[in-house]
């Protein structure tokens, strides 16, 4: 499962980048697009479609990220 989050502000992305790369996930380059910076996140190791979607919606609400989208 792959997550792209895009924020207009970057220090954003830096933070949940970094937070997901200390729970194994493997992080894209952050890039800009537009007004917006993008960044993918990947989990290396095993989850359920329904923790992983869980754990992803409570980071993105807390902080307040603009758009998430979720590719299985």
């Amino acid at each position: 499962m792959n997550h792209t989050f895009r924020s207009s502000e970057r220090e954003k992305l830096e933070i949940i980048a970094g937070l997901l790369q200390q729970a194994d996930y493997r992080i894209s380059r952050i890039r800009e697009d537009g007004n917006q910076y993008v960044v993918t996140a990947r989990l290396v190791g095993r989850a359920t479609i329904k923790g992983e979607r869980e754990r992803i919606e409570g980071i993105v609400q807390h902080f307040d990220v603009e758009e998430w989208t979720l590719h299985e």
